[in-house]
């Protein structure tokens, strides 16, 4: 009895002996996994500057473990008063580089398109045709052309000139002499003396502008003043005179 006893004794000893083994030996492997991890995972001192270029392993600061003995520099800032914002490790223990700065594209105000507009054709405008000018006729000229004339009339004989100062005849019968010469071409009296007043005007105008014409202002004149004989011979000279207006009569050499 006294045997059995004695050897759970020694049981119950030997189990507590390996239990405090047991204990001794799992707090340093938790203390060593715990330091593994801080060691993968630390955090960057802030006043640590940047790692030298060069080393593929930057320097840290773990976080000390229970028992451990804290960094010398731990709470003084680097000389030179700098600080320098650390660079976020990698999850592998690395450094990520900095991206490079990308600059802001400025965005380019488009010119304005220069617009060409294309020539235009010319418009021409063609104007008013003119119209040719009418010749002038050429002497002897009608009874009318001189009635429809009068300036050509005052430029011979002046506004004032009478029958009676262009003949040289002191009386005529019938109209009498004291008419201008635009009355006497003017004048509707259908008997000889009438035509002889019309026709004998136009043939003594036509004598002093054309030197070509049948008659001769002389001989229109003495023609004219025997022609106020009777109403028969002056009728009978009317025809003489108008045949020589119209040009029907041989020209004068």
């Amino acid at each position: 009895m006294a045997k059995q006893r004695s050897n759970q004794s020694s049981r119950i000893l030997w189990a507590a002996f390996a239990a405090l083994l047991l204990q001794n030996l799992v707090i340093p492997v938790v203390s060593f996994a715990s330091f593994e991890e801080q060691k993968n995972y630390y955090t960057p001192d802030p006043h640590t500057g940047s790692p030298p270029t060069g080393s593929s392993t930057p320097p840290y600061h773990a976080t000390p473990t229970h028992g451990s003995k804290p960094p010398a520099n731990c709470g003084n800032p680097p000389k030179g008063g700098q600080h320098h914002d650390p660079t976020p490790a990698s999850p592998s223990g690395g450094y990520y580089p900095h991206p490079p700065s990308t600059p802001t594209p400025t965005p380019s105000t488009p010119s304005t398109p220069t617009i060409v507009t294309p020539p235009t054709t010319p418009i021409i405008d063609p104007g008013t045709p003119s119209t040719p000018a009418t010749p002038t006729p050429l002497p002897p000229f009608t009874c009318n052309y001189w009635r429809t004339h009068p300036g050509l009339i005052w430029g011979l004989f002046g506004w004032w000139g009478t029958v009676g100062g262009a003949f040289g005849v002191a009386s005529a019968p019938g109209l009498g002499t004291n008419m201008n010469l635009l009355q006497a071409l003017s004048n509707q009296h259908t008997d000889g003396l009438g035509q002889l007043y019309r026709e004998g005007t136009a043939s003594l105008l036509n004598s002093m502008v054309s030197k070509r014409f049948s008659y001769s202002t002389t001989q229109v004149k003495n023609n004219f003043a025997t022609a106020l004989s009777s109403d028969e011979a002056a009728a009978s000279q009317a025809q003489l005179f108008k045949l020589a207006n119209e040009g029907q009569l041989k020209p004068r050499a």
